[in-house]
């Protein structure tokens, strides 16, 4: 947890208390019904507790969403205690107004009494499954958390995966390895595991992001997939079924269609602008190997 100077490869993330809030307020300023600007304060290891202090009480981070790195490893918990006299996530609680804004990345290495704090607090367990086992950081304690109410969602930390299908697969199977029992986010007899999850992280990823979204409501973005039923998997499932065998039977995309805000942006497994993004990507991906 001591502070260390910057690697060549980490200065372009790097930023004076300053400098971030004019980037913040800078793109805040093109915020949208599509778009929210958040605050990603990468972790205590690498935000000073006075730096921390000035970014929370300037205006520009009024109502933003909060994202953190946290507990993803047991040699930062060590750190931590080490350094500042507490567990991580303990630490955060005592120093900050940790609500709903929220989201608490990784959170892997909790403490009993962190599991309870983050789920009563609101803030969302921000998991990244296929990126947690990559690094080999562990697991997070999904049925003590559940238990408790917590909010999660999922996503990627190291882009090893950008599938929610994967992350949310991994979670659950990561769970049942590690208890070696069934059905681990399935908290009542008969419920569905990908019906929870799904619900789960659609909510949890809804808070994340401080966007309506993730339900189907009046004021709601429309935000819609809509999913192959032609396909092979999806034969003969009923509506019981048909999420678990959407997360759980295979690697096949079955994401056909999808709406944002309103707009189809994929049609027939195709997005609008696949041909120019991918072209992009690899102009992007080849000058970036250059230096």
């Amino acid at each position: 947890m001591a502070e260390a100077a910057l690697a060549p490869r980490q200065r372009r993330f790097g930023h004076d208390v300053p400098s971030y809030l004019r980037l913040l307020e800078s793109l805040r300023a093109h915020e949208s019904d599509k778009l929210r600007v958040g605050i990603a304060l990468h972790s205590l290891r690498a935000v000073p507790e006075d730096a921390l202090r000035q970014i929370l009480a300037n205006d520009a981070s009024k109502d933003c969403p909060i994202h953190i790195h946290i507990a993803e490893q047991i040699g930062e918990v060590q750190d931590c205690l080490a350094t500042r006299g507490a567990r991580p996530v303990e630490w955060l609680f005592d120093h900050a107004p940790v609500d709903a804004r929220w989201t608490l990345v990784h959170a892997t290495h909790l403490s009993d009494a962190e599991t309870a704090q983050i789920a009563r607090s609101g803030a969302v367990a921000g998991l990244c499954p296929t990126t947690e086992a990559n690094l080999g950081d562990g697991l997070f304690p999904l049925a003590d958390y559940i238990d408790a109410k917590g909010t999660l969602g999922v996503g990627s930390d190291s882009h090893i995966s950008v599938s929610p299908v994967e992350e949310l697969r991994w979670l659950e199977y990561g769970q049942r390895l590690s208890t070696r029992h069934r059905n681990i986010a399935a908290c009542h007899q008969g419920d569905s595991v990908g019906e929870t999850l799904w619900r789960a992280a659609l909510h949890g990823g809804a808070t994340a992001s401080g966007l309506p979204i993730g339900e189907l409501r009046a004021n709601a973005r429309a935000d819609l997939l809509v999913l192959d039923d032609r396909a092979p998997l999806l034969a003969a499932r009923d509506e019981r079924s048909v999420i678990d065998s959407f997360l759980f039977a295979g690697n096949a995309s079955l994401v056909r269609d999808v709406m944002v805000g309103g707009e189809w942006v994929v049609r027939g497994f195709v997005h609008r602008d696949e041909e120019r993004i991918a072209a992009r990507y690899r102009s992007v991906m080849e000058r970036l190997a250059q230096h």
